[in-house]
This record gives C-alpha cells, structure tokens and sequence, in this order.
C-alpha cells in the first residue's frame, strides 16, 4: 500500500561542489536552507538584504549591486528614532542616515564580490508572494518597495504582479550576470494566509509558473520543488509549526536533504554524510567534562576534524583543543 505521494526528482545536470560559492535570496525559507548549507561548510551568502519575499524586489536589488546604482532618496524613511530602507528587509536600520547608507554600501559590496568570484557560482532565489506593496507618495512614483517597515497602508496600493511582469524584470537582470553561474528557482512552501487561502494559492500558482517559463527558456535555470515536496510529500500538520503555515525543522531537513541528492555530486554527499555526524558530535554536551571517557571522546573528534581536508576546520579544532583537560 502506498502511503504517499513520491515526487521523483532528476539529478541536476550541473552539481554543487563545496567550492562553489552560493548566493540565496528571498523569503524566509532561504535562510532556512541557506543556514543548514552553511552549518554543512558551504561557501554561503544568505539573504544579505534580509528576507525579500516578492522576486521582482529581489532582481532590483541585485541589479542595483551589479550596476553600482544609489538607492533613491525617497527609498529612505524615518520612522521615530531609526532609518530604513523601503527596498530592504528591517534588518537594515540605523539611527543616522550615513551609517544606514554605509551599511547599505557594505551589503553591495558584499554581493559584487560573490559574483565577481572565478569559480562557478550558484544564485538560489526562493519566491515567497507575487503580492507587492507600492509606494504612492512622491506621486505618480509607484515605487515598488519590500518592506513597508509598519507604516501606515494609506501610502501602499497593495496588488498582484503578472507573470509577464516578473518576465522581464528577469529578463533585465539575466543580461547583467556573469556566464559561470547556475540560477536555482523555488517557491517557498510557506502559506501567506493574510492574503487568504484561496489568493495565496493564485500568488503560489504566478511564482509557479515564473519558474516553469523561465527553466525551461535558459540552460542554466533549473526549478526545484520545494512547494511540491512539502505539499505533496510531506501533507500532514505534523510537518507544520504551531502556527501551521511554516514548515517544521524536520520538514526542512527533508527538503534539504532532497536538495542535496539533486544538486550535490556523490563525493560532495559523502563529505556531507560525513560532516554530519562530526556536527553531532561537537553538539554533544557532557555534564562531567573531566572524566577519561569524555576526554577520550574529545580526543577522537579531534583527530575526526584534522582529517578533514576538505574544507577549513580551525576553528571547530580550536573548540575542541581547549575542551581538552590540560
């Protein structure tokens, strides 16, 4: 008897080594994702403009990096004592407008150098919502933001983006990019149950089709299902945190681990399986530090990490040198 519904997922045609550097934008399942690659010694950039949930925002901003553009005047707003940035996530604020603009001028930098990097490099978009928010005032501006930082709705005309909108906002970006990158597409599996249930499955079916009409128009566009395995694979509330629109840890930990068997090459996987269980052995923690069995075991992790060559293990040696009883 079959107890659920299998998505048979192809391997990808270009893999993910450890050397590759990976860049992830967009909702708040990047950082999910983009979190375990990193704990998995990935060369990882993580939504370094916070958490962006609709794609065109994400395009802008990388387009503003890749062209060294300033952000515009009116993009900038106080709110009582701090400054934001309505194209950026509120992780961004300053209580002087220079330091939120050095800031701003770090995360450009940050993301020029990934993709100036020789190696092959890999862009994970994650698209939560094609709803968007526009800025009404100056008028006739209409300029799209990512974040509406709590002020007040009045100034917003809150709509849906098209698919033809979203196109060519890509297609505009796509020029900018470098040849050695491979573009990963997915749709985050988080529900935006304020849109309403039924309008959040047309925002999830626009994204949706973004990703089809795009993986199939570029060679090095690929779609992965996220969405689908979590809705398909995983169709069960225990799979939901409390607030039974995010997925759980376990749940992330799938789709993770699906995502390597897609992307990652078999020795990579066996550096992965191998990493694994060395992170939960330095996650282990003793209540008697100092007795033989537990230096004993301190001793066999650190000989575990100065094997690795794979990927710099300093500071996970450093940790455990000094847990060692002199």
């Amino acid at each position: 008897m079959q107890l659920q519904t299998t998505l048979n997922i192809a391997p990808a045609k270009t893999k993910i080594s450890l050397q590759n550097p990976i860049l992830l934008l967009g909702s708040c399942f990047s950082d999910e994702v983009g979190n375990l690659l990193e704990s998995h010694k990935f060369n990882t950039y993580i939504n370094p403009f916070g958490t962006i949930f609709n794609p065109i925002s994400c395009f802008e901003l990388l387009e503003i990096c890749l062209l060294d553009k300033q952000l515009a005047t009116e993009t900038f707003v106080k709110d009582k004592e701090l400054y934001f940035n309505y194209l950026l996530h509120s992780d961004f604020f300053a209580y002087q407008l220079a330091d939120l603009q050095q800031d701003i001028e770090n995360c450009k930098l940050t993301v020029k150098n990934f993709f100036n990097s020789q190696e092959q490099k890999v862009l994970i978009f994650t698209f939560g919502t094609a709803y968007i928010y526009e800025l009404q005032e100056p008028e006739n501006a209409k300029i799209l933001v990512a974040n509406c930082h709590k002020q007040p709705a009045k100034l917003f005309e809150k709509r849906l983006i098209t698919v033809t909108e979203i196109l060519s906002k890509f297609t505009t970006l796509y020029q900018l990019l470098p040849p050695n990158i491979e573009i990963i597409l997915t749709v985050s599996p988080v529900r935006h149950l304020k849109d309403t249930l039924p309008l959040n499955a047309v925002s999830k079916a626009i994204l949706r089709l973004v990703c089809h009409e795009l993986s199939q128009k570029f060679e090095n566009i690929s779609y992965f299902p996220s969405y689908e395995l979590m809705n398909d694979e995983l169709r069960d509330y225990r799979f939901y945190a409390t607030d039974m629109l995010h997925p759980t840890p376990q749940a992330v930990e799938y789709i993770y681990e699906k995502f390597c068997q897609t992307y990652m090459s078999s020795q990579t996987l066996d550096f992965q399986h191998k990493w694994k269980k060395i992170l939960q052995q330095l996650s282990h923690h003793s209540f008697h530090h100092e007795t033989e069995a537990h230096q004993q075991f301190l001793q066999n992790l650190l000989h575990n990490l100065q094997a690795i060559t794979e990927v710099d293990v300093s500071q996970e040696i450093v940790e455990v040198m000094e847990k060692i009883a002199k």
